[in-house]
């Protein structure tokens, strides 16, 4: 059975209400991705890289922290990887980012690779909670290693994260390149902590809406850049 998307997952504080969890966690996460944007950059990204991550992030807030899940989740009303799948879906999405890396010289090839292997690890959803704060650092890596870097400062969380889940319902990557293109830059024009600085900004139901509206887009002009409406504009929130 899925986990309910509004039950709390177990957690050393034995907090019930998922809203606070979700601020408890956020804080404490923000710390330590501190501490992971001023450690070396990663160089590898295996799994035990991301497990490693994970573990890192969410240590202070989860006794499972850095465990495979085992079982069922859904995220954005959609049902994620079934869980007898997840190991093997893991590791092949892991082999494939090794063995397509990003260009290193075409910013717009590097953007839609990583996109392409962002979109399948949002389906897979290794772990029952803290994938999405997981995933941004392991593939603000992943782009760093390759000579770029993404100003999380000037980036739309609500947009990044819709369009993650687009990705990984469509099979359709296009959204998040988008989305995350016009804030990617040469690495040494990017200096480290802006992902830190914008950890806390997501709002869940602007996300929720901003990825509806991006299947109806889909649905109704095939092929077509999506433009966020206006209703969705205001203050950039970063991710």
């Amino acid at each position: 059975m899925a986990r309910d998307p509004w039950d709390a997952p177990e957690n050393l504080f034995g907090i019930s209400d998922p809203e606070v969890l979700d601020r408890v966690a956020g804080r404490l996460a923000a710390t330590r991705l501190a501490r992971l944007e001023d450690s070396a950059p990663m160089k590898s990204f295996t799994r035990a890289d991301l497990v490693g991550v994970h573990a890192f992030l969410l240590g202070d807030v989860y006794p499972w922290a850095g465990d495979i899940r085992t079982t069922e989740v859904r995220a954005m009303g959609m049902a994620m990887c079934r869980a007898q799948f997840v190991d093997n879906e893991l590791d092949r999405v892991l082999r494939d980012i090794v063995r397509r890396p990003p260009s290193t010289t075409e910013v717009d090839a590097a953007v839609y690779t990583v996109a392409e292997h962002w979109s399948e690890m949002t389906m897979v959803h290794p772990f029952r909670d803290g994938n999405s704060r997981t995933q941004r650092f392991f593939f603000d890596q992943l782009l760093r290693n390759s000579g770029w870097a993404v100003d999380w400062t000037a980036i739309r969380a609500e947009q990044v994260h819709a369009a993650r889940y687009v990705g990984a319902a469509t099979v359709d990557p296009s959204f998040l390149a988008q989305s995350l293109l016009p804030a990617v830059h040469p690495a040494d024009e990017v200096s480290a902590g802006t992902l830190t600085a914008t950890e806390s900004n997501r709002d869940n139901r602007s996300s929720a809406e901003i990825f509806h509206d991006m299947m109806n887009f889909r649905r109704a002009h095939p092929g077509q850049q999506y433009r966020l409406p206006e209703r969705f504009r205001g203050e950039k929130s970063g991710n």
